[in-house]
């Protein structure tokens, strides 16, 4: 396959990021009601998926139990078939938020049954209609505009992390929180257009050979999700970590050759920046995705990205994608590979028998 060839689907995929996100809001305020019934009566909400599903549910339980006060955790969609005990409280009713982009993943389509079987309701958040989830789930978000052609997701990520912080906002009633969240496809437009070249040049540096994502609370979870983007599309060595783990054993691998991305917050931003100062220590380079910088943070970092857009950790994360997508989709191609269809990935994962 021809480099012209390869990537097509892609790169549209993630420059289109805003729109899905548009239509994304209007799905959940189109069912608004119904989200505000199914979390009537609930004691606590499990968010499960797989792969990227999973890091949905890592990034938005966080959220979900920030806004709504409910307990909140993210857990494995097996872990939930086979060790249910781990999973569901003895009393309360549980809220099961499934996530699949395909809605046909099987650890999901059985974490989903098992729901049912334990007594407890069930939320889909997917992108398609006919799907095995959307059909079995007591309510199902269903993100048409956000699906992709390509294996790898992009839209589809950022759109499913994006329902889920609406669905906390509504539920929660919090109109500020809901507010800023709608500023959020104008804003992407604004951040595609900023980050594009950044992440280019990051791609294509070919003195970098190793990636390690970190992040606190609700950046966590789109840390797990860029390196996952970095492992599938480039094939290259790629962690994520809580930001202080990393100090316990990975920054042993630090070095010239490792990019560490710290996507910054707000509440740990002093501890963060001595991370920084750490990893410039080892030699690491460093990328900053923040919303406001600073001179310090520029003195410490090879590369800073800042957003400024005012908005707070629970609401801006998503904007820190973009950047990563490109990043990612740049070096597959510098790697030979196709960002369309990384090797031995399959759109959706089923499981036979």
């Amino acid at each position: 396959m021809s480099e012209s060839e390869r990537g097509r689907q892609a790169l549209p995929e993630i420059l289109n990021q805003p729109a899905a996100w548009e239509a994304t809001l209007q799905v959940v305020e189109a069912n608004a009601d119904r989200l505000r019934a199914i979390c009537e009566d609930v004691q606590n909400v499990v968010f499960t998926g797989c792969g990227s599903g999973l890091n949905v549910a890592w990034a938005v339980a966080p959220v979900f139990q920030q806004f709504t006060g409910l307990p909140a955790r993210a857990v494995p969609a097996a872990d939930s078939v086979f060790y249910p005990g781990t999973v569901y409280p003895k009393h309360g009713r549980s809220l099961v938020i499934t996530i699949s982009r395909s809605g046909e993943t099987t650890e999901t389509v059985l974490a989903c049954e098992a729901a049912r079987k334990h007594g407890a309701k069930t939320l889909a958040i997917t992108c398609y209609p006919e799907s095995k989830l959307a059909k079995m789930a007591d309510v199902a978000l269903i993100l048409e505009a956000a699906n992709e052609v390509a294996v790898v997701t992009t839209q589809s990520l950022t759109s499913m992390v994006l329902s889920g912080q609406m669905v906390a906002a509504l539920v929660s009633g919090r109109d500020d929180y809901r507010k800023q969240l709608k500023k959020l496809p104008m804003l992407g437009q604004e951040v595609i257009a900023k980050t594009h070249q950044v992440g280019q040049e990051l791609g294509q540096n070919p003195g970098i050979s190793r990636f390690a994502f970190v992040g606190n609370g609700p950046y966590y979870g789109l840390a797990r999700e860029c390196q996952l983007k970095i492992k599938e599309m480039t094939l290259l060595p790629s962690d994520s970590y809580p930001v202080l783990e990393y100090r316990h054993g990975p920054k042993s691998n630090v070095n010239g050759k490792m990019l560490v991305t710290l996507l910054m917050s707000d509440e740990a931003r002093e501890v963060e920046v001595a991370f920084l100062e750490e990893m410039k220590g080892l030699g690491g380079l460093t990328l900053v995705l923040c919303d406001q910088g600073s001179a310090q943070i520029s003195g410490l970092a090879d590369t800073v990205v800042e957003l400024s857009t005012g908005l707070g950790d629970f609401a801006r994360d998503i904007l820190y994608m973009p950047v990563v997508h490109f990043l990612a989709y740049y070096r597959s191609l510098l790697e030979d590979q196709d960002p369309d269809y990384p090797a031995n990935l399959d759109y959706a994962v089923i499981l036979e028998g």
